[in-house]
């Protein structure tokens, strides 16, 4: 019996002693743009909402001329989405919205060290989940590749 607690009693003081481990951001993430928040609103169980979330484009980032949005399964988005900066101030924006896809061309390439926040407005609900995942990908100035930012996940009230 005492081999059996002194076998615990060394156990659990390992485990206390041992470190924690610290994360940190990888060198060089800190230039390249990545979703900031998301929001629902209302915060109900309501049938038509409006999902914002905003994309950061840091200082040592280059240009944005494109953005892609996939729309997830449930979801049906529809072409009334406004684009804003940091200011508050409308992005002229050319809006193409599919059944399960969003592209957003900016008429002048959103450049380094703007919040874009897109508020997608009138999103209607038919599937249920607890939190909704768009994927969001960019096309940067001079490539014509789709580079994945990440997700955005809106957190849903049903």
């Amino acid at each position: 019996m005492r081999t059996l607690i002194y076998g615990a009693v060394f156990a659990l003081s390992a485990a206390a002693l041992a470190p924690a481990v610290h994360a940190s951001t990888r060198t060089g993430a800190e230039n390249f743009p990545h979703i900031d928040s998301s929001v629902q609103f209302p915060e109900t169980k309501a049938r038509i909402v409006r999902h914002t979330f905003w994309l950061k484009i840091p200082q040592g980032s280059r240009a944005i001329s494109q953005l892609k949005i996939r729309v997830p399964a449930g979801l049906i988005v529809r072409d009334d989405i406004s684009i804003s900066d940091n200011s508050d101030r409308k992005i002229e924006t050319n809006v193409s919205v599919t059944s399960n896809q969003v592209i957003l061309t900016f008429s002048q390439p959103v450049s380094p060290g703007t919040t874009i926040k897109i508020a997608m407005n009138k999103v209607r609900i038919s599937g249920v989940s607890t939190a909704w995942l768009y994927q969001v990908a960019a096309k940067f100035v001079g490539d014509d590749a789709d580079i994945p930012l990440g997700m955005a996940r809106v957190r849903s009230y049903q």
